[in-house]
């Protein structure tokens, strides 16, 4: 059996040391246990191959600092989406 090295040791005598609070104990939560952030809104979710995630971080390095943040990609994404359909936009910025 190898030697522990001097990192994987420190990391045990933490763990060891100072018991850790739960996850929600660090997040504020709603009652119906939802993030607080969440408030007025809902989770839209899907999987996609890792080149999705890879392009849309493309667009956000090339937008330089006044880049849009991924909520705000997938926000305007959704509008362009909702024109070519004749739908009302749904997504405003609010940042």
């Amino acid at each position: 059996m190898k030697k522990p090295t001097a990192l994987a040791a420190g990391l045990n005598a933490i763990a060891k040391a100072a018991p850790t609070a739960p996850v929600s104990a660090a997040m504020p939560t709603q009652a119906n246990g939802r993030p607080a952030a969440a408030k007025g809104t809902v989770l839209i979710g899907a999987h996609f191959p890792p080149q999705v995630r890879r392009t849309l971080l493309l667009i956000q390095a090339e937008q330089g600092n006044e880049g849009k943040n991924l909520k705000a990609l997938l926000g305007e994404a959704i509008n362009l989406l909702a024109d070519q359909y004749g739908k009302p936009r749904p997504y405003a910025d609010r940042s």
